[in-house]
């Protein structure tokens, strides 16, 4: 009975997890941006240089580009095809999870984590965090279920996630388990580390895109180094900055409902691995306090960063209550996944209220005439290219360019000049952007602007010749 529930509590949130990834429209800007890269992957066959609407873009690694882009390969270029393998990496989670539960004695770990706020909302959201939270999971798992046996496996979990999101994957994985072998005095738990072997893996499998796109690519070694690694953490320059209890009130919230629970367990966990020299307590204990700390001096700072050591959260949460009160837990844990899949069905018919473009881009759609350009003015929306599944010219858009050969630079930006060619050439242009900014614009040229849809700031307006 008890292998009956623990299965239950992975296996019916990752289903419904899956089963309603698709529902609401991709949001702006997380989810489209890496939608669009991973279509424009699939459709050009270059799967080493991420390009977002024909521009080289290297903000990560391309793990997630290729999941994302194979599961459009298999249900199509839409938000099922985007999100699918999110979905799935989010069931895997729950599944690590609900090993690392049985090993510490917490069976419903998986249907705490699949009914905490922050897993809810992520598990749901195309992005390199819930990847990067499999990987790390992965790892964990490799850990508590080898104990002192060589293994390959923690060296396959990290490469991945160095291929997911960097060198970040250190810090999540590596630094907290010398750390838990420091704490519980347990030098078996990095004896592990000493193999030739695994080493060589984790290089041959991390390594060569980097290498790769680094010889290839002049400036990009700096690009790495300063701007998404060093500026990121030390600077507030990507204008994502919080004050440094930022992600402990990150895991108050997100681990609603059982943040109580979580927080019990983690003060129990950190006791015993003190008091006991305990090492499933040190390694769980570890992996939460660690890179929470990290993070927290951190100048760049969003919710995300944190997903990863949630499974711990959930494991130390479902080991604390007392057999009698654990069915009760487990439904009302089934309870808010069940309720959380409903909403999401009810909230689809909005998903422009979300943030979504799909509803705008539907619309275009139905207007636009063959042959009729659509041109992306002052901001970019990768929604745009990616429910048109066609890269959009760029007028007057600031984009981290630099890294483009001189031919992709003149097929991604157009000057006003071209605009007004466009529009006495067809007769008909569709300008995609804010809806002031796009009425000043066609004032300027001389053409009348007809606003056709619109969601948060972003409109569609028709450019025409004024008569």
């Amino acid at each position: 009975m008890s292998k009956i529930r623990s299965a239950l509590a992975w296996l019916l949130p990752a289903c419904a997890i899956v089963a309603s990834c698709g529902w609401i429209g991709l949001i702006e800007p997380t989810e489209t941006r890496y939608a669009e890269i991973s279509r424009e992957m699939l459709k050009s066959g270059d799967w080493l240089i991420p390009h977002l609407n024909g521009i080289p873009h290297f903000h990560k690694p391309p793990v997630t580009y290729w999941i994302s882009a194979a599961g459009m390969a298999v249900f199509g270029v839409n938000a099922w095809g985007a999100r699918m393998g999110a979905a799935l990496g989010a069931g895997f989670v729950l599944w690590c999870t609900a090993r690392m539960a049985r090993l510490a004695g917490g069976a419903l770990g998986p249907a705490f984590l699949a009914s905490s706020v922050l897993f809810i909302a992520l598990s749901h959201q195309l992005a390199s965090d819930i990847f990067l939270a499999a990987a790390v999971a992965a790892f964990y798992v490799a850990i508590l279920e080898s104990g002192t046996r060589a293994s390959l496996l923690p060296y396959l979990a990290m490469a991945i996630g160095f291929l997911i999101k960097g060198p970040v994957v250190l810090v999540l994985t590596l630094l907290p388990l010398l750390l838990a072998a420091a704490w519980a005095r347990d030098g078996s738990l990095v004896r592990w580390l000493r193999s030739g072997w695994g080493w060589l893996c984790f290089a041959a499998i991390a390594l060569p895109w980097y290498v790769i796109v680094l010889v290839r690519t002049p400036g990009l070694w700096t690009y790495f180094l300063r701007h998404q690694l060093w500026d990121r953490y030390t600077t507030t320059l990507h204008q994502r900055g919080g004050p440094i209890y930022y992600f402990l009130l990150v895991i108050l919230v997100g681990m609603l409902p059982w943040t109580w629970a979580a927080l019990r367990g983690l003060v129990d966990a950190a006791r015993m691995a003190t008091s006991q020299r305990n090492q499933t307590d040190a390694v769980l204990a570890s992996w939460v306090i660690l890179p929470v700390a990290f993070f927290s001096f951190s100048g760049s700072k969003l919710p995300a960063y944190v997903l990863p050591v949630f499974p711990a959260l959930a494991v130390l949460a479902s080991i604390w209550p007392s057999e009698a009160r654990r069915g009760l837990w487990l439904r009302v844990g089934l309870t808010l996944i069940v309720i959380t899949v409903a909403l999401s069905a009810a909230a689809a018919p909005f998903d422009d209220r979300l943030c979504s473009p799909r509803q705008m881009v539907h619309t275009l759609q139905t207007l636009r005439r063959p042959g009729e350009h659509v041109v992306e003015y002052g901001s970019f929306d990768a929604g745009v290219p990616f429910y048109l599944n066609e890269t959009v010219p760029m007028l007057e858009v600031p984009r981290e360019d630099g890294f483009e050969e001189a031919d992709e630079h003149a097929r991604a930006f157009i000057t006003r000049a071209d605009l007004a060619r466009m529009v006495n050439t067809q007769g008909r242009v569709w300008v995609v952007g804010k809806r002031a900014a796009c009425y000043d614009l066609a004032k300027s040229l001389g053409f009348k602007a007809t606003h056709v849809a619109g969601f948060s700031d972003r409109s569609v307006l028709s450019f025409e010749p004024a008569r």
